[in-house]
């Protein structure tokens, strides 16, 4: 794996590539120095520390953003719903969507908080949030009553939930 990302690494007709994670073996593969082998200017996924870290500074136009996360900004944009001054919840901290999401909404000056499976007081938190991105990965996390009226709600949860088919 990582002779192939040195390899596009060092190609110049490549102009970005992924690393597709989870990273599914029988071998443990150190996921952390694969992303991380992976040239930052051609990180498209954003998910080197390089990359991670401009945006956790709010270099945003220095660095890749994760698709998901750039996604729900664009969607939230296209509500016409102003993220600056507004209450964001996210729920999840996940190096691919959770914690790249938190950064964007905290550096186009929403108050973030960010919530996961161990947060004692969820219901509470999601029931102030103005903006709600749910990333978890855990089917009906979330329940309806806990919404604010008129709060933007974009769920990149991907679960299964046993008998129902979508």
């Amino acid at each position: 794996v990582l002779r192939c990302i040195h390899n596009l690494n060092d190609d110049p007709a490549v102009h970005g590539f992924i690393v597709q994670l989870p990273l599914d073996t029988n071998k443990p593969i150190n996921t952390e120095k694969v992303t991380n082998s992976v040239a930052p200017e051609k990180d498209v996924d954003g998910l080197s520390s390089i990359n991670a870290g401009k945006l956790s500074r709010g270099d945003l136009g220095d660095c890749f953003i994760p698709c998901t996360p750039k996604g729900c900004m664009e969607l939230i944009r296209q509500t016409g719903v102003q993220v600056a001054g507004k209450r964001a919840v996210v729920i999840g901290r996940s190096k691919i969507v959770g914690a790249p999401m938190h950064d964007l909404l905290l550096w186009n000056h929403a108050t973030v908080t960010t919530c996961h499976s161990k947060t004692a007081s969820l219901a509470e938190e999601v029931s102030k949030a103005d903006i709600l991105v749910v990333a978890a990965g855990k089917a009906e996390m979330v329940k309806g009553d806990w919404i604010k009226p008129g709060a933007v709600v974009i769920d990149c949860g991907i679960n299964h939930i046993p008998g129902n088919f979508f």
